[in-house]
């Protein structure tokens, strides 16, 4: 069956970098591909041990330079080996769709003179429309795109406020994959409990999510020292090696100095079906962010049937309601966060009756209705 449109996915980093916007790059990449077009991904060669040019999934996927571990500039400094990429391949190429759009939106923006193909960005984080006069005058280029989808409808009151059209913005959150991230049955929880050392009857926590400052990770380990709660905390995610915001050496020296140190398993990065193994075995899960544009993980660990402790922050506070799947404290607030863990670990009712409507709200990411609204908009602008 011939392809129906040729695809080309624009996006600073990629498996294996982990990262909610790597996350959903791989997520539209494969389905876009399972749903018949031809899908090539531009990312950066990051690491450096990495090919030039593989097939991940049934997805081709091309490196490029410049080499490097991921970096603030990172995105500026690929912008101009996007755009060449993008014209060199322009007889192969009937739509860009930017993943993130900061600085390689602008390349394929500047690219489009020669492809002649719709622009389409996924925006990931807010700001990026307003705020400073150098924003500002950036968002009059990204303004030029032909579809904005928003993983948030705060990213959406922003681009309509920035002076994008209705028809072209559209709320498209970013997907879960309800198949790997759904509850336990009690059989397959205890036989995960048992292969990853954690007790019967022990309280597991989990944070998900790369050791970066934003990510509230030293404010949970802080937290989790100064109350004991009697429980385990596991944080699963990777460094951020050689990053101005990388906490993981933080995280582990409050570990290391907790008089409680076996209540803390720091797990590092780890493929997705792992994750998944730790939220089918976790009783609830911690993500206290100090900004968060969605906040995917937790959407991720609502599906699989888990309360959520999360900050309040307007990624958040679009599918996560305080007291009904949920718990939300300030950003920031160590001791209003030490309180939330403090009772989820001591009231396993209010667990129940959080995890019961927690699993409800996860199943509105379900992947193939949000990537199939995703897939529509493609569709149109490529017919």
């Amino acid at each position: 069956m011939k392809p129906r449109a040729r695809i080309a996915i624009v996006t600073t980093y990629y498996r294996p970098v982990l990262g909610g916007a790597e996350s959903a790059a791989e997520r539209v990449a494969t389905f876009l591909q399972r749903r018949g077009h031809a899908v090539t991904v531009f990312t950066k060669l990051t690491p450096a041990a990495l090919g030039t040019d593989e097939t991940i999934d049934g997805v081709r996927v091309r490196r490029l330079p410049p080499v490097g571990p991921r970096t603030p500039g990172g995105k500026w400094r690929f912008a101009p080996n996007v755009f060449r990429a993008l014209r060199e391949g322009r007889q192969q190429i009937d739509v860009v769709c930017c993943i993130d759009y900061r600085g390689i939106g602008l390349a394929a923006l500047a690219a489009r003179a020669f492809t002649h193909a719709p622009v389409v960005f996924y925006a990931q984080t807010e700001g990026v429309l307003s705020g400073s006069s150098l924003r500002r005058l950036g968002s009059l280029l990204y303004r030029r795109t032909d579809a904005l989808a928003c993983i948030s409808r705060a990213i959406e009151r922003e681009a309509l406020s920035a002076g994008l059209s209705r028809e072209r913005v559209h709320y498209v959150p970013n997907p879960v994959d309800t198949g790997r991230f759904s509850p336990a049955t009690p059989e397959e929880r205890q036989r995960l409990r048992a292969r990853l050392r954690v007790g019967e009857n022990e309280v597991l926590a989990v944070f998900v999510g790369r050791l970066s400052r934003e990510k509230g990770a030293v404010e949970l380990a802080t937290a989790w020292a100064t109350v004991e709660p009697r429980a385990m905390v596991a944080f699963i995610g990777p460094p951020m090696t050689g990053h101005d915001w990388d906490v993981s050496g933080n995280v582990a020296r409050i570990a290391r100095e907790s008089r409680i140190t076996s209540s803390f398993r720091l797990v590092g990065g780890v493929p997705p079906d792992e994750v998944a193994s730790w939220l089918k075995a976790a009783d609830f899960a911690v993500q206290p962010s100090h900004f968060e544009a969605m906040g995917l993980a937790a959407a991720e660990e609502m599906a699989a049937g888990l309360p959520v402790i999360v900050t309040d922050t307007s990624g958040y506070r679009e599918f996560v309601v305080d007291g009904e799947n949920g718990l939300i404290v300030p950003p920031k607030d160590i001791r209003a966060l030490g309180d939330a863990v403090t009772r989820l670990v001591q009231d396993p009712a209010l667990r129940a009756r959080l995890a019961s409507r927690a699993r409800e709200t996860g199943a509105q990411f379900e992947e193939s209705v949000v990537l199939g609204r995703f897939a529509d908009i493609l569709d149109r602008l490529t017919r």
